[in-house]
């Protein structure tokens, strides 16, 4: 990998990353996809499986959605970047992923409780064009720091 084609990857995640945090871009977010054309995993999902919330989110329009309905239930919602690693075809970031929260998630009325989760998000590129993003992070500290000692799992 060039020095040129490692730039332009990081340039995208981290605009795409700074349109993420409180919401307020979330147009820029999606517009960091190849042409628009996002999809979005969110591995600790497939554990809960809430009502209209997918472990996939397949089109720019399904991931926008996905994004609206995260900072609404964390409007001060942030990837705190630690780490960040190149690989041939990813980009990878290590982090924590912080907010309060504030509004309806995963069928969970608002606790007003702060989280601070470690976080690890693998953003896929074909070239210098990002494809997919997908999110891991620890399930069961952010319940617990939530104040939701138990949720059904699937």
């Amino acid at each position: 990998m060039t020095d040129d084609l490692r730039a332009r990857r990081w340039a995208i995640v981290a605009e795409h990353i700074h349109c993420e945090i409180h919401g307020a871009d979330l147009d820029g977010a999606v517009a960091a996809f190849a042409d628009g054309e996002a999809t979005y995993d969110v591995v600790p999902l497939s554990f809960l499986k809430p009502d209209g919330q997918a472990l996939t989110h397949p089109t720019a329009t399904d991931v926008r959605a996905h994004l609206a309905y995260l900072t609404a239930a964390f409007p001060d919602l942030e990837l705190v970047v630690e780490r960040v690693h190149h690989c041939d075809d990813a980009v990878v970031v290590e982090g924590r992923s912080v907010g309060t929260h504030l509004g309806e998630f995963v069928g969970v009325a608002p606790t007003g409780r702060w989280m601070d989760v470690r976080a690890c998000v693998v953003y896929r590129f074909d070239g210098d064009r990002m494809t997919n993003e997908t999110v891991y992070f620890d399930l069961a500290t952010q319940m617990r720091q939530l104040g939701l000692a138990s949720l059904p799992l699937a």
